[in-house]
């Protein structure tokens, strides 16, 4: 069971949206552990059309946000199954059947031969990992990550029974928190079928460097009080009431300075709420950034901010940790399962800019012990997590 040699000799089958950020993470702390590993990515053809329009709605589309394919172990191969959709009302409700179409479709021209399937999201990933294990007959095992649990299935009826089948189809049902299995629970999704398993963070991507000299390099006063964030621009992530606490701090600290890393559609509205309060010269959109220059701007932030009206998880937690920086966060599912003591971070209430403020200035007053904080957040590190999953995979097979 140490080292996982019963399945040296398999290969895995990961159904995913996405193959970047903790999909991509996930799936290559595993990798090590099977003989072979294929990945079929829901590709939008879409992609294509944005690489010719510079539309802001195609952006997150663009082939470098959906696959990343930088340093992957050699055993991963990573395939586009095309998915033509529209993302909303009876689409969605089809999107299932479409999505397994072109899995299956690829799976029989790739000739690819799997004893496990591993699907991320339960919709629509899981429905076509559930289709998969009825014809071939192998075993599945479904991540249950945020919307897709908590959301989702409370829309309607419809979806309610939808995505109890498709859960209790898997031979086990990971999700990433507590708030999560009881989502799961509330569905219909008996507790042995379900196992915690949280997200972890790549200590390849995000590390300490030393502050000061960030500092220098950005043009920032090694003596200002700065804020960094990150999530797009979209209204659940929050920064709505973090510009408006920062509207009370200025009082206090009036050369306050907030980074927001991120995209979406709600920029132009934001940039309009910075003139409002005059903050044109404290918060900053920075935009979409690689992780490389997300590590440099945690590291020069004294807080890290996470202002979400709702989340599952929230890596950018670890990821923050990870450079030693403490944490204020919304007191969200996820986040009050990370920062279970002060000595890491503080947590305060969603939808209250002036709380928001108010623990910001005690965590901007307060001295942090960053070992403390390093020494933590190694218990999330994806090597860590990678091993639980092959033993569960292990229990399986």
């Amino acid at each position: 069971m140490k080292n996982n040699r019963n399945l040296k000799d398999k290969n895995i089958l990961f159904l995913v949206h996405n193959y970047n950020s903790f999909q991509k993470d996930q799936i290559e702390s595993v990798a090590r552990y099977f003989n072979k590993v294929y990945v079929m990515v829901r590709y939008k053809p879409i992609s294509r059309i944005a690489k010719w329009f510079p539309i802001k709605f195609f952006k997150k589309y663009r082939d470098r946000y959906v696959i990343d394919l930088m340093d992957i172990p050699q055993n991963v191969e990573v395939f586009r199954a095309p998915v033509y959709y529209l993302p909303f009302g009876l689409f969605n409700k089809l999107l299932g059947f479409s999505h397994y179409n072109a899995v299956d479709r690829m799976v029989r021209r790739q000739e690819i031969k799997f004893d496990l399937i591993h699907a991320h999201f339960i919709w629509s990933s899981g429905y076509v990992g559930m289709r998969l294990k009825e014809k071939y007959d192998k075993p599945l095992v479904i991540t249950g990550h945020g919307y897709d649990v908590y959301k989702l299935p409370f829309y309607s009826e419809w979806w309610t029974n939808k995505i109890k089948v498709i859960g209790n189809s898997a031979d086990l049902v990971i999700t990433v928190s507590e708030g999560n299995r009881r989502k799961l629970l509330e569905i219909g999704i008996p507790n042995p079928r379900i196992k915690i398993l949280p997200n972890g963070y790549n200590s390849k991507l995000f590390y300490k460097l030393d502050k000061a000299l960030i500092r220098k390099e950005k043009g920032i006063p090694e003596q200002s009080k700065v804020l960094v964030s990150v999530g797009n621009l979209e209204e659940v992530k929050g920064h709505k009431d973090l510009i408006e606490a920062v509207k009370y701090l200025k009082k206090e600290y009036p050369k306050i300075l907030c980074y927001i890393i991120g995209g979406g559609s709600l920029h132009d509205y934001l940039k309009s709420l910075m003139r409002e309060y005059d903050l044109e010269d404290n918060v900053f959109l920075v935009g979409y950034l690689t992780h490389e220059k997300i590590n440099k701007w945690m590291n020069l932030a004294d807080l890290f901010v996470l202002s979400s009206l709702q989340e599952s998880f929230g890596i950018v937690q670890l990821e923050a940790f990870a450079t030693g920086t403490p944490v204020v966060a919304t007191r969200t599912v996820g986040s009050r399962e990370l920062i279970k003591s002060d000595e890491h971070g503080f947590l305060t209430s969603i939808g209250n800019p002036k709380e928001m403020a108010e623990n910001i200035k005690k965590g901007l007053e307060r001295e942090w012990d960053e070992d403390n904080i390093l020494n933590y957040v190694e218990g999330y590190s994806w090597q860590r997590i990678g091993r639980e999953t092959a033993q569960e995979y292990e229990k399986i097979l």
